[in-house]
């Protein structure tokens, strides 16, 4: 049996795309970093520009956007500044690659 280990983070959605998805930002330090897009399921509205939402992932990429992320919903409980880039859990590194 294999488990999949998801994580979950807070987003700032920052476009609205076409067929119900929205781009997603968080911030490193002052720099905003744009982090991919989530697909939101026919169950929910979809989130204005400038909404928080909680989104589960399996991994992040360094330097690059969430893996097979989820929305989860908004949040109304916490501010803009609290979306930051070091919330992400990053997929390990094989060993082989790392000794290069």
């Amino acid at each position: 049996m294999k488990f999949k280990f998801h994580e979950t983070a807070s987003f700032i959605v920052t476009k609205v795309n076409g067929k119900r998805s929205v781009s997603l930002m968080l911030f490193d330090g002052d720099k905003v970093i744009p982090v991919g897009n989530v697909t939101i399921p026919p169950n929910h509205t979809v989130p204005q520009v400038g909404a928080i939402v909680e989104t589960r992932y399996l991994y992040a990429y360094l330097g690059g956007s969430i893996f097979q992320p989820v929305y989860l919903g908004v949040r109304d409980d916490i501010r803009p500044g609290e979306c930051q880039l070091s919330q992400l859990k990053y997929k390990a590194e094989p060993a082989c690659e790392a000794a290069a």
